[in-house]
């Protein structure tokens, strides 16, 4: 590949990522944390092909001076692919968990191995065990320097495992497709590791962010942006197809949170959307390969639940093992947590009768939820 050749196809990725960047800051999809993380690894995806083209255009140019630039162009490009690497582990286990708390401490391993290879980079011009630029000013990859793509490409397959482990204890994650994005970009990066002076790594990052950037925004509609459970719009989907579907019998969980109302009073309504995030985080721990978790409407979540036999009894056994689950997360929330409120729930149940309509599934569930809340609240008042 020619210098023109590789200018263009950098260009191309730089353009459609400040595309991105733009469509993103329109729509003003920065306000989570995995939010701002996958606006940090767009940053990355243009800087690094300005480096990368930089590098080229001055690469075997004399004097003292360029030599200096030289290094330092490529110790920074060195750096966006160790950063975009643990940037993209981040991004995957907070779609996935949504838990900002854990996330330094579970990865910490993985930041010292980063924080590790920054080091290098400043050990690097004066040993040139991982690159060399010579007197003539030409770059040369060492054989040690493959430790940073075999860095990245391990951020892959840590993403992989964890997002297998969540699909296959909380079932299909269907609003996060991890292989439109790292389809293009593993393949991109094999071949510009096998085969220097290829320019591809970087547009195919380029790619696979607007791929996946494409289908989480087709989805918006049909996942609740403070919790990141699945909403109302969704449920009545999902019934619509368990009417198509006389495989699976279907129960659900109604749940309203106790004293919420109390709680946006007493603390605010910041601390108030903190129990609701609180809330996600119990149904999902609680939540199986048979189980899905919305909220429905304010304050009030349903947990859909499968059976794949089609038995109503063993369906519902079922659903109040899931009901005992939750009560037993939200125990456990109580007792570790910091927060200056506690969480519990008032919770109906009622199978799903595919003869009648889904408003009355879902006030069966209501009238059920009804009666418990009746009988938490006589027992607050004793």
């Amino acid at each position: 590949m020619n210098l023109g050749e590789i200018i263009a196809v950098n260009f191309t990725a730089v353009t459609l990522l400040i595309i991105l960047l733009i469509s993103r800051h329109m729509t003003k999809r920065n306000r989570r944390a995995a939010d701002k993380l996958f606006t940090v690894i767009i940053i990355i995806g243009i800087a690094g092909p300005v480096l990368e083209t930089f590098s080229f255009i001055i690469d075997g140019k004399g004097g003292a001076f360029l030599r200096v630039i030289n290094i330092i162009d490529n110790s920074l490009l060195y750096a966006c692919t160790a950063t975009v690497a643990v940037a993209w582990v981040w991004y995957v286990y907070l779609n996935l968990y949504r838990d900002t708390k854990k996330i330094k401490k579970k990865f910490m391993p993985m930041v010292v191995i980063w924080g590790a290879l920054l080091v290098t980079l400043f050990i690097n011009p004066f040993t040139g065990f991982l690159f060399k630029v010579d007197e003539n000013n030409v770059y040369s990859r060492q054989p040690v320097g493959y430790i940073f793509y075999a860095f990245l490409i391990s951020s892959y397959i840590i993403s992989l495992i964890m997002y297998y482990k969540f699909r296959h204890k909380h079932g299909e994650t269907q609003f996060f497709p991890i292989w439109m994005f790292l389809t293009p970009l593993f393949i991109a990066c094999i071949v510009q590791m096998i085969f220097y002076g290829l320019s591809a790594a970087w547009v195919g990052c380029a790619v696979g962010l607007i791929g996946i950037y494409m289908n989480i925004q087709s989805k918006l509609s049909l996942v609740d942006s403070l919790t990141g459970l699945y909403n109302r719009a969704y449920i009545e989907h999902k019934l619509i197809v368990a009417r198509g579907n006389q495989k699976y019998a279907y129960g659900g969980i109604m749940l309203d949170m106790d004293e919420f109302k109390q709680i946006n009073d007493t603390y605010g309504h910041s601390a108030g959307d903190n129990a609701l995030i609180d809330v996600a985080k119990i149904l999902n721990a609680a939540s199986d390969r048979s189980t899905l978790a919305f909220r429905f409407a304010g304050d009030e979540f349903i947990v859909l639940v499968r059976s794949d036999t089609g038995n109503a009894d063993e369906l519902e056994e079922k659903t109040k093992k899931i009901k005992e689950r939750i009560i037993k997360e939200a125990e456990k929330f109580n007792e570790n947590s910091k927060s200056p409120y506690k969480i519990a729930f008032s919770m109906g149940h009622a199978l799903y009768d595919t003869s009648v309509t889904d408003d009355v599934f879902f006030h069966n569930m209501d009238m059920e939820m009804y009666k418990e809340k009746e009988q938490h609240r006589a027992l607050r008042n004793r």
